[in-house]
């Protein structure tokens, strides 16, 4: 334990730099204190140090203990008491919160007169059960206060400042966005402003930031509302259409933004009828900061089954194979795939239209003349022969320059010649490591020239050799792969960086993203796009999704939007000027209010710390958790939370600290918002307890302590991490010092954590120490240590010699102290970084103004134009009957082009949409595909042979075939069935014909998923636990099922072949894709559940029915092959 003599000089330091008491009144407080010890029967120090500790907990400002003469009262530790009981018992008065609101100048005064005299007026008359003589709103607000007394969860009366945040919101003539602390029952305000539009005829919606507040919040609240004759539900646990449309019957919807926005495309875009008559006529929105500024860009989407893109998936296992390949130096410098130098020179041949394959060139003996031969037999040369034969090709193509290196001893690269004219113009410069036995890598210096490289590399793989002109813009799968293909690359380079526990973490039988960076919060039902998401889970070796095609969406500035100036928010932090400003650009006519708390608040903030190396970080930061929550002799033991950054850092902080705090006090580890809340909110932290959390537990979540801790200071949060900005360090810090108690925070941040711009600004102004200012630096650090020795001896000095006590050689010893205190002895590292940090904060809001705000409004003015052409095709009555297969094809058309189209910067990029829409629609009114995509097909001719139409069904089949269709397996055997039921003539031999081509067609299926699940697997670096992984196991489910269609296959094929050997019939069978299963031994497998997901999926694919045939006698066919045989 420290002693006794630093521990006091701590304290006064403390007071000094954390509790921003000016040098002169520390020591005239101590000097007071020293004169009124008077030879108390109690240590010196400890009973200082207990007022100080209780000084600095309860925000005790000098003015508290200060007379009209500027003199220290003369009974300190009374007049702390006496500020502790007032503090407890003392609420703000109506003047006071209304003079508070006042002085920020943003309400007009004939508003806060009108305020103060509705809330005056309601709480006179609150003890009574009625007031008649009220009238209008003031009638209103009455009704809503004795709702509130009488149904709250803990029958409660609207403090002041609750009524005044209520009147605010009411007499607002346009939004209104509210700071209101934490602690400050933020939930009661939103009740009773809901409570009062739903009185007024109108039907607000109530966001919350996660479905878990919004259900806890209605669920709280619905006997209130009830009391009020106002009814109230929530939609986040409703997926049914019928379930939906009766929950926005209620008054008052509870929701998130998500759910409010999925639920809107539901209605406009899916035609459910989900929310038919309700309107957007109001919308409170909690910590609205996030969704606003944060999430603002978040975009909402229904996904879909889009059979194309499962296509490409192959294509992503080979660039996730190709680019774990890949190896990244030290220096920078990116190796390529190992490689023959033959293929590398071979790729530069066929690249340059001006160098002829078979031109004869001077080769060394033994070489053919033949280039194509001379380059197979590079194969096994050693580097010397390279350097060789470079030489002499350069001679000849003197447009190349080629810089050859070796691999170093410790894996660098170390040059080894220089082949071509040093002249710089038009010189096609190519960077190689050679490896020996004809084996290069390729030496890229930046990451664009080896996208743009891979990308030519494998697009050539895939080049659709029946690769049609389109006679529209709607592309296809090969215009994906061309248009995409660097895309993809870049976010197979991202998936690489990424990290598990950081930005990911696993979820169910994949991957999910975690918004780590500002609420915590594991988003389970999103999903990246662009290919991010399937590299990740090959990353991992999870089940393997396809891409998704975004055809509807919805973003957050879109659905606030949507409710005009009726957007009411309420949040603990708006955020600084920069923020407030940006808000009102987006949300016309927005007006913001910070209210002040109902009791003072008494957080503490204790000085920063930025550390230099992770381990030392570490090693603070569980000390300083230690020392908070162990008891010392002026204050007795906290409780502490420790917000970390990313899960994997929590966890790194927990394990540490499992080896100081027992188990019973190391309470959790919270960084899943999958896990049960209530466990962390519903029971009081003892002293000692320590949680450790992400995020998650920096917004929303409310922390109860026991008195005791209370008593000792508060909760005790230290946040490990430099936040995304101020508002997230603000809400972090919220968790503590709530409602009038005491709390301290801390920030201890690592320096190699942050990014590379705030390294830059920090070593900027830490680099090249001289000397000179090394010793100025280590001076005052030096000086400290002899002043608080010369203090501390002092104090020693003056109570063993009390007779002869001289309090001005004490007060001497400490000014000296305190003033060696008061400058830093350099600039702090903490400041600079939250500058450099806000000046990042700046930037992006800037670029989300100028960029994000943008895209978002450019794509829902192009999804607009999508809806109207919808809107006209279910208005056609051509299209009636076959909407299930019109509708989903127009939605991949539009999907498709925007994928393709969208960055392209033209002015008339909507007129373009208009004119590519109206093509797609034509084209489906003349039953085209309006691409390469051929499912159109299969679903027609699915919609044609339900409905009898055989004929037409098999055309549309047929097509389906023409247009070379990726996979042929489905249109093959659903044109046999088709054929089957016409029985035309010959009908046997074409059925047997197409399910024949439809077995081998499987084994090109089987092949290529075996190809992906090997792409996969060589790239894999990561040991696997034991078994099958998840992508092994679901390759064997695609396997299960393509294995019995193909026994449904052979199967019919034996009927067929048997009833044309003998001239008979067949009968058939049509049964549900389900009853592909209806042979499997389930018992010996262990993947069962996984398999009715499959054949859903191949449902979605175009196998609606499967068939089983049964020969039947026919005497004219059996006449028939009798005459035939003589």
């Amino acid at each position: 334990m420290e002693a006794p003599g630093k521990l006091l000089s701590s304290r006064l330091i403390s007071l000094l730099k954390n509790g921003q008491w000016e040098k002169d009144d520390v020591v005239k407080l101590f000097k007071a204190l020293v004169e009124q010890y008077n030879g108390r029967n109690e240590d010196f120090r400890t009973w200082v140090m207990k007022l100080l500790h209780q000084v600095e907990i309860h925000k005790i400002s000098v003015s508290d203990l200060t007379l009209h003469d500027n003199k220290i009262v003369n009974h300190v530790e009374a007049k702390i008491n006496e500020i502790k009981k007032t503090d407890e018992k003392t609420e703000k008065t109506l003047k006071d919160v209304v003079e508070e609101i006042q002085k920020q100048g943003n309400i007009d005064e004939e508003v806060m007169a009108q305020v103060q005299d509705i809330v005056l007026s309601v709480s006179d008359c609150l003890s009574a059960s009625t007031a008649p003589h009220l009238q209008g709103i003031k009638q209103h607000l009455f009704k809503i206060c004795k709702a509130v007394q009488k149904k709250s969860k803990n029958k409660i009366t609207p403090r002041v400042t609750q009524m005044v945040s209520w009147c605010i919101l009411v007499l607002s003539k346009s939004s209104r966005l509210l700071q209101i602390l934490t602690g400050e029952g933020k939930s009661c305000i939103v009740a009773m402003f809901a409570a009062y539009q739903a009185m007024n005829g109108k039907t607000p919606d109530v966001i919350s930031s996660s479905p878990v507040l919004a259900e806890r919040d209605a669920d709280e609240w619905s006997a209130f509302y009830k009391e009020l004759g106002i009814t109230v539900d929530f939609n986040t646990n409703k997926s049914e259409e019928k379930e939906l449309k009766k929950c926005y019957e209620h008054q008052v919807v509870y929701s998130t933004a998500v759910s409010f926005a999925a639920d809107f495309l539901r209605q406009r875009v899916l035609r459910q009828d989900v929310r038919p008559k309700r309107e957007f006529q109001c919308v409170i929105v909690d910590e609205v900061d996030s969704l606003m500024l944060d999430k603002g860009h978040e975009v909402v989407y229904l996904s879909s089954e889009i059979p194309l893109m499962e296509s490409l998936n192959g294509i992503l296992a080979k660039i996730w194979y190709v680019v774990n390949q890949l190896k990244r130096l030290e220096t920078g410098e990116i190796l390529g795939p190992i490689q023959l130098f033959s293929e590398v020179l071979s790729e530069i041949i066929n690249d340059n239209k001006n160098i002829n394959p078979l031109m004869q060139i001077k080769l060394s003996k033994g070489m053919q003349e033949n280039m194509t031969n001379a380059l197979k037999e590079l194969d096994n040369t050693s580097v010397v022969q390279i350097v060789a034969f470079l030489t002499m090709f350069v001679q000849n193509f003197p447009q190349y320059f080629f810089k050859l290196y070796q691999e170093g001893h410790v894996g660098n690269l170390q040059k080894l010649d220089e082949i071509g004219s040093t002249s710089k113009n038009n010189k096609q410069e190519i960077s190689l490591l050679l490896m020996g036995c004809g084996q290069c890598r390729i030496v890229y210096y930046e990451e664009d020239s080896l996208v743009k490289s891979l990308s030519k590399t494998i697009k050539k793989q895939y080049q659709s050799e029946s690769a049609k002109v389109q006679e529209s813009c709607i592309p296809g799968r090969q215009d994906l792969i061309n248009g995409k293909m660097q895309t993809w690359i870049v976010n197979a380079l991202k998936a690489k960086k990424m990290t598990l526990g950081h930005e990911y973490v696993f979820h169910g039988d994949g991957v999910v993203p975690v918004d780590f960076s500002s609420t915590g919060v594991v988003q389970n039902n999103m999903r990246w796009g662009e290919g991010l998401q399937q590299f990740l889970e090959m990353k991992h070796q999870t089940k393997l999704s396809s891409m998704t095609l975004i055809a509807n969406f919805m973003s957050n500035l879109g659905l606030f939007k949507k409710y005009k100036n009726n957007v009411y928010g309420i949040t603990g932090t708006l955020g600084d000027p920069t923020e407030l400003e940006l808000l009102k650009k987006l949300y016309d006519g927005i007006d913001t209010c910070k209210i002040p708390p109902f009791r003072r608040r008494k957080l503490y903030e204790l000085e920063g710390m930025v550390i230099s190396e992770e381990d030392e970080w570490i090693r603070t930061v569980c000390n300083v958790v230690k020392h908070q929550v162990t008891s010392t002799v002026y204050r007795g033991p906290r409780a502490a939370l420790v917000i970390c950054e990313t899960i994997n850092r929590a966890g790194i902080f927990y394990r540490t600290l499992e080896d100081t705090i027992s188990e019973e006090n190391l309470k959790l580890l919270y960084v899943n918002n999958n896990m049960i809340i209530s466990k962390i909110e519903d029971e009081e932290l003892q002293a000692g307890d320590v949680i450790v959390a992400t995020n998650l537990a920096g917004r929303g979540t409310d922390l109860k302590v026991c008195k005791s801790v209370n008593e000792a200071g508060g909760l005790f949060v230290v946040q490990t991490f430099l936040p995304l900005n101020v508002r997230v360090e603000q809400q972090a810090f919220g968790r503590t010092a709530r409602q009038g108690s005491p709390g301290s925070a801390q920030l201890i941040m690592c320096s190699s954590h942050f990014s590379d711009s705030l390294k830059q600004v920090i070593s900027l102004s830490t680099s090249a120490i001289s000397p000179f200012r090394l010793l100025c630096c280590l001076t005052p650090q030096m000086s400290h240590c002899v002043m608080e020795n010369l203090f501390e001896e002092t104090v020693n000095r003056c109570l063993k010699n009390q007779s002869s006590q001289n309090p001005e050689a004490m007060m001497s010893a400490l000014t000296g102290l305190l003033t060696m205190n008061s400058f830093p002895f350099k600039e702090s590292n903490l400041e600079k970084a939250k500058e450099a940090r806000n000046n990042e904060v700046q930037i992006r809001l800037s670029r989300f103004l100028k960029k994000d705000i943008k895209k978002i409004i450019k794509e829902e003015e192009l999804f607009s134009v999508y809806l109207d052409v919808l809107d006209s095709i279910y208005n056609m009555y051509v299209f009636s009957d076959q909407l299930d297969v019109i509708v989903p094809c127009f939605q991949e058309c539009w999907g498709l082009w925007l994928m393709m189209h969208f960055n392209e910067e033209k002015q008339t990029l909507k007129e373009q949409l208009e004119v590519d829409l109206l093509i797609a629609k034509l084209k489906l009114m003349c039953k085209q595909s309006p691409s390469s995509m051929v499912y159109y097909y299969i679903r027609s001719g699915n919609n044609l042979r339900q409905k009898g139409r055989l004929a037409k069904s098999i055309e549309m089949y047929s097509k389906a075939l023409e247009d070379g269709a990726c996979e042929k397996i489905i249109p093959l055997y659903n044109r046999a069935l088709t054929t089957i039921m016409k029985k035309d003539t010959g009908y046997i031999t074409q059925a047997l014909a197409d399910l024949e081509k439809a077995d081998k067609e499987i084994d090109s299926y089987k092949s290529r998923l075996d190809q992906i699940l090997k792409y996969v697997e060589k790239s894999s670096r990561e040991q696997t636990a034991e078994g099958k992984t998840s992508l092994a196991k679901h390759f064997q489910v695609k396997h299960i099922v393509i294995d019995q269609l193909r026994m449904n296959i052979k199967d019919a094929v034996m009927k067929l072949k048997s009833a044309e050997s003998r001239g008979a019939e067949v009968k058939l069978t049509e049964k549900l894709t389900f009853f592909l299963l209806e042979h499997i031994n389930f018992s010996s497998l262990r993947v069962v559940k996984e398999l009715p997901v499959e054949l859903m999926h191949i449902t979605s694919l175009g196998l609606d029915t499967i068939f089983s045939l049964d020969t039947i006698f026919s005497l004219s066919g059996f006449l028939s092959k009798m005459v035939k045989s003589f």
